[in-house]
C-alpha cells in the first residue's frame, strides 16, 4: 500500500509542478481572511474587542490563511467533473479506490505550498509582533488537530459530490457548506466574538473544527478541558463522515453503473 501511495504521488506531484503558477496565483486570491483582518483591525483601533487586540486579530488571521491553505478541500468539483463528463470510469479501472488518488493529489499540492507559505507569513507574523504557544506540546497538538480538520474538510466535500451520483449539480449544496463554514468556522470573525448561544453550539458542530479549532490551540486560547472535548468531537465528525462516505460511495456506484458507466 505505502509504495502504490508513493507511487500516486510521484505521479500527481507532476501534475502540481505542471499547473504551480496557478496554483500560485489561486493563492495570491484568496484573501477572504485578510479582508476580514482589515475590519477587526478597523473595529479594535480603539481597544481591544472581546478579548481580541489589535495584534491578536493579526496573529488569528496569519494563522488562519496558513490553516486555509493547509487543510483546503477543492476535491467536490474534481468528482462533479469527473461524474458528469465520465471521466471518473478510468480511475475505477485502477486496482486502488479513486479517493485514495485525489487525496495523494491533496497531499502533493500541501507540500507544494507549505514553504511558499511558511516563510512570507512567518516574517509578517515577526514583524507584527504575533504571539504564538510555540511549545512543543502545543505544535503537536495543532499539527494533529490541522490533520484532523483536513480529514473533515476532503470527507465532507468529497460526501458532496457523490451526490452528483444522483443530482444534476450538487453546487448549490456546496456553496451552502461553505457559507456555513465560513461564518461558524472563524473565517469571518473568531468564534469568541459571536453573541450566545452560537460560540457554545459550535463546540458540537463541524465548522469550529475546520479552522477556529487549530487557530486557537497556536493562540494559547484552548483550555486543557476544551482541548479534550475539541478532540473529542473533531473526531467523532472525522468518523461519521468517514462512515457517509462509505455508504454513498457504494450506494452511488450502483446509480453510476446504472447509467451505463
Amino acid at each position: 500500500m505505502r509504495r502504490k501511495y508513493l507511487a500516486l504521488l510521484r505521479a500527481n506531484w507532476q501534475g502540481i509542478l505542471e499547473y504551480r503558477a496557478q496554483i500560485i496565483i489561486w493563492m495570491l486570491i484568496s484573501t477572504s481572511p485578510l479582508i476580514s483582518l482589515a475590519v477587526w483591525l478597523a473595529v479594535a483601533a480603539d481597544g481591544p474587542v472581546g478579548g481580541y487586540s489589535s495584534a491578536d486579530f493579526v496573529a488569528y488571521y496569519l494563522l488562519a490563511i496558513f490553516v486555509r491553505h493547509m487543510n483546503g478541500s477543492w476535491v467536490y468539483h474534481e468528482l462533479e467533473y469527473g461524474i458528469r463528463e465520465g471521466l471518473l470510469s478510468p480511475k475505477l479501472l485502477k486496482p486502488l479506490n479513486p479517493i485514495h488518488d485525489y487525496l495523494t493529489t491533496h497531499l502533493g499540492d500541501r507540500i507544494f505550498r507549505l514553504p511558499i507559505l511558511i516563510v512570507p507569513l512567518g516574517i509578517i507574523a515577526w514583524l507584527a509582533g504575533a504571539q504564538y504557544d510555540l511549545s512543543p506540546a502545543s505544535l503537536a497538538l495543532f499539527v494533529l488537530a490541522l490533520m484532523l480538520s483536513f480529514g473533515i474538510n476532503f470527507l465532507t466535500s468529497y460526501c458532496i459530490g457523490l451526490l452528483n451520483f444522483w443530482i444534476t449539480h450538487a453546487d448549490s449544496i456546496n456553496e451552502l457548506e461553505y457559507a456555513f463554514r465560513s461564518l461558524l468556522g472563524g473565517i469571518v470573525a473568531p468564534i469568541a466574538l459571536f453573541p450566545a448561544p452560537i460560540p457554545q453550539l459550535s463546540l458540537y458542530l463541524p465548522f469550529r473544527y475546520t479552522l477556529s479549532f487549530p487557530v486557537e490551540i497556536l493562540l494559547g486560547r484552548v483550555s486543557p478541558d476544551e482541548m479534550l472535548l475539541g478532540f473529542t468531537v473533531q473526531a467523532a465528525w472525522l468518523a461519521l463522515f468517514l462512515g457517509l462516505y462509505a455508504v454513498l460511495w457504494r450506494q452511488g456506484l450502483q446509480a453510476y453503473s446504472a447509467v451505463g458507466a
